[in-house]
């Protein structure tokens, strides 16, 4: 029987790329008390367990609040396959689960529990220790210890403790190629400290460059100093070893949380300090930054800070170009080293087109307004045109944040999403008001509960 999942606040199946067709093999193992043995289902009973299960996920993303991430518990996130084999049908939905389930009484074998709480706070395939392990692995000379794309600058840390923004800059611009921005942000609110920070960018030392380092530390609102929270982003340009290659040569972003104390980065996690899923803030890898203008309203409600440092904020090499497009590459970076797979986790947020689009907005979620504001609704419904994984940007999908999404939809007036210059040459299908780009939201998120639940049961013609 399915329960019942709820959305609320907030290694093995990487396998599956490789054997998609056929299933997936696991150990053989009896099925715990409390779990769905879905593997041995067949015909209409298989049929109904999938359209079931997939029919409550979708339900718990149409009704997520826009600060909710995707968090399921009961039903399909106890599914487990006592045979060893996933029957082709439920794939796509076993790899779905692997990143979305806080809770389950399935085998480790078959998937973890992900989000607060969990050993997967990231919401990854596997834990966040062994997420950290294989990243620190990465340029590494040695058998232990920290790789260069991973190590954090030791003067960097060294002239953060003292908390003066001018003593961290001054040890920046000591490190060849190093450069900084401080600005606020028009998208992240640091917590306690505010929209501030800085920005810091490290290059590879070697030729051509293995990689290139992003750290960004929160600078109190109220004190100028600098804030607690420090992210630090290790961008790989070039395979480690020749037998390790960048799958489809895109770069790869690997991510890490520290707070910065009076005593240097402690990395955050376990039970100490809550990790966040990366991936839904970063579908691209790298972020665009673009700064509040001084004296705006930035994130949080705060005033912004006037955007000053050594990386230039219009021109050549400004801070939202190198930031949009990671240096000498044309494709979006992916999440890296292991642990996740954007497509695993739903198909794309608003598709480039959808049969019955128009009907769909006009009967439901736009219903409200007149017929040439609908149109409009429809035609900002085309996320894909930008973020279709391939030329532009990563895809959008079930693991993306909804407060991201609204915030770039509705909120943000600076940058907003889709940008309205796209319809320059169509003036009519802009979007005129705060009211038109709240349904607008509305409209993409009821589509995509409806675009998962066909996704996840699409294989149901494919016998098992």
């Amino acid at each position: 029987m399915l329960s019942t999942f709820s959305a609320r606040d907030s290694g093995v199946l990487r396998r599956l790329r490789a054997v998609i067709v056929w299933g997936v093999l696991f150990p053989l193992a009896p099925t715990p008390s409390g779990a769905t043995d879905v593997c041995g289902l067949t015909g209409t009973t298989l049929q109904d367990e999938l359209k079931g299960g997939a029919a409550q996920i979708a339900a718990a993303y149409a009704r997520m609040d826009p600060s909710d991430l995707l968090s399921l518990n009961g039903g399909a996130c106890n599914w487990t396959c006592g045979s060893g084999r996933v029957v082709t049908p439920m794939i796509k939905a076993f790899a779905f689960l692997q990143y979305n389930c806080s809770s389950t009484t399935a085998p480790p074998s078959i998937r973890g529990r992900t989000g607060p709480g969990t050993a997967s706070q990231m919401g990854l395939s596997i834990t966040d220790d062994e997420y950290r392990k294989e990243a620190d692995k990465i340029f590494r000379s040695a058998s232990s210890g920290v790789g260069d794309l991973m190590r954090v600058p030791p003067s960097l840390e060294l002239n953060s403790q003292s908390g003066d923004v001018k003593t961290l800059t001054d040890a920046v611009e000591a490190i060849p190629g190093a450069t900084w921005m401080k600005f606020s942000s028009t998208s992240v609110s640091n917590d306690r400290d505010g929209a501030a920070r800085v920005i810091i960018r490290v290059p590879d030392t070697k030729k051509p460059p293995r990689f290139e380092q992003w750290i960004q530390i929160a600078i109190n609102e109220g004190t100028g100093k600098l804030g607690r929270n420090v992210d630090f982003l290790g961008v790989q340009l070039l395979p480690d070893t020749p037998s390790s290659p960048l799958e489809d040569d895109r770069p790869v972003v690997a991510f890490r949380g520290y707070s910065r104390t009076p005593t240097g980065f402690v990395p955050e996690g376990g039970s100490s300090s809550e990790l966040s899923k990366c991936y839904s803030c970063h579908p691209s890898g790298l972020r665009a930054v673009i700064p509040a203008r001084v004296g705006a309203r930035a994130a949080g409600g705060g005033v912004a800070i006037k955007p000053e440092g050594t990386i230039p904020l219009t021109g050549p090499e400004n801070i939202t170009a190198i930031t949009t497009e990671v240096k000498d590459t044309k494709k979006p970076s992916v999440f890296g080293p292991t642990g996740y797979t954007a497509l695993e986790n739903g198909p794309p947020l608003g598709p480039s087109s959808r049969t019955n689009r128009e009907q769909f907005v006009a009967q439901g979620c736009a219903k409200r307004l007149p017929d040439p504001r609908q149109k409009a609704i429809v035609a900002n419904m085309n996320c894909e045109q930008c973020h279709d994984g391939e030329t532009d940007r990563g895809i959008l999908n079930a693991g993306t944040s909804l407060k991201t999404l609204y915030h770039k939809v509705v909120q943000n007036t600076q940058a907003p999403m889709p940008p309205p210059e796209i319809w320059d040459t169509e003036p009519s299908l802009k979007l005129i008001s705060s009211t038109e780009r709240e349904v607008l939201f509305e409209c993409l998120q009821a589509e995509y509960a409806e675009i998962l639940q066909k996704g996840l049961t699409s294989d149901l013609l494919i016998v098992p």
